[in-house]
């Protein structure tokens, strides 16, 4: 596990590719082949492969700005490398056999994950026998392989390991915002997962099972703080392209020439940036909290895990906020298709949805940990 500036300059570079193609691809709901290829040439979806099978096993650190990197160009694209590299820390927790046939091409394998048990299952001889459908599937129009949720038993949850060979995508995201995710829902009818590709997902949450420094982190507090790299990303993109308008820009129906001389776009910049900077300095903490765990060898408490996932998702809404500001700062040109708000205000306010970072749950999560109020809302802690 290690910590990489050139790897954060690595995805910056890529931002001219992804500013190209970022149209087509929310026209077409899909990521193009030109963007997929250059990300993977330059190791993005490697972060967090287990290094046995040539991945990176990066600190969080450099995976949440590597992922902000990305978000600069474009949104959807840092999201999907965001599922992508979630799954492959779902699949270092899986047995040994079923690691070696998920990378048996190479460490560029994409994988895609939802957890949400939507299936049917019965244990048959040597594994099990499912049915299920499984949305929202970002990524899947790439991937070879999925991870997916099933139940065990009642109130117990599995993870299956399922070839898209056995699988079927129905082309269901039709969105306002991450279009070009492809976050279709995924169909499966009558699979065999053999016992090497299943796992309970208590199993994983509860205590690390992988080898490595990087896998013996929590799984849920590792996923958390990796899914604030986009957001992060969204938000600085946001605070760059306005303020580089307003020495240009008046303040309409007022005596002001440029934005910038106006006292209340002033303090609406400076808002934005603190806002971004809290998010910045949560993002990095709750990458510190989870990578040291780790490298002790030791799993957080309770309390510990409830006030990360805390922090995290207040990471996310501090920079969700910043964009409305921004926006209203800069703005009725913002909502115009060809602006770069737009986008970044129909990704955001897409991305604020996914119900991980939801800031009710997580701050009642908290609460009810921080007072020993039982049981919990969140399972996933």
């Amino acid at each position: 596990m290690r910590e990489s500036t050139e790897f954060v300059e690595a995805a910056a570079a890529l931002r001219p590719v992804l500013e190209r193609d970022q149209a087509a691809g929310d026209r077409d709901r899909r990521l193009s082949d030109d963007v997929m290829a250059a990300m993977r040439d330059a190791g993005m979806f490697r972060m967090f492969v287990p290094s046995s099978f040539g991945g990176l096993e990066l600190g969080l650190r450099t995976s949440v700005d590597a992922l902000a990197a990305l978000a600069h160009g474009d949104p959807s694209a840092s999201w999907v490398v965001m599922i992508l590299g979630a799954a492959d820390l779902v699949v270092a927790q899986m047995p040994s056999d079923a690691q070696q046939e998920i990378y048996a091409d190479g460490p560029d394998t994409h994988v895609c994950v939802v957890l949400t048990p939507h299936a049917t299952a019965e244990r048959v001889d040597g594994g099990w026998r499912m049915s299920g459908e499984w949305v929202p599937a970002s990524g899947c129009l790439h991937s070879s392989w999925g991870v997916f949720g099933f139940p065990i038993a009642e109130g117990d949850v599995g993870v299956a390991a399922v070839p898209f060979s056995d699988l079927r995508v129905k082309d269901t995201w039709h969105t306002v915002g991450m279009r070009a995710t492809g976050s279709n829902l995924v169909v499966g009818q009558d699979i065999f997962v053999p016992d090497h590709r299943v796992m309970r997902l208590a199993d994983a949450i509860a205590g690390p099972l992988g080898t490595g420094a990087r896998f013996r982190s929590a799984l849920v507090p590792t996923v958390l703080t990796y899914m604030t790299g986009p957001y992060l990303g969204m938000a600085s993109s946001a605070l760059e392209h306005v303020m580089s308008k307003a020495h240009k820009r008046p303040v309409s129906f007022t005596t002001y020439q440029r934005q910038s001389d106006s006292p209340a776009f002033q303090i609406a910049i400076a808002e934005a940036t603190a806002k971004l900077d809290v998010a910045r300095l949560l993002a990095h903490s709750c990458a510190s909290l989870v990578d040291d765990h780790a490298m002790a060898g030791t799993f957080p408490d309770y309390e510990t895990r409830a006030r990360h996932r805390l922090h995290a998702a207040h990471a996310v809404r501090q920079c969700g906020e910043a964009v409305e500001m921004l926006v209203s700062a800069h703005g009725a040109a913002a909502v115009a298709e060809s602006s770069p708000l737009s986008v970044l205000l129909r990704d955001m306010q897409t991305a604020l949805r996914h119900a991980m970072i939801n800031p009710s749950w997580n701050m009642e999560a908290c609460g009810r940990a921080l007072l020993g109020v039982e049981p919990n809302i969140v399972a996933l802690l």
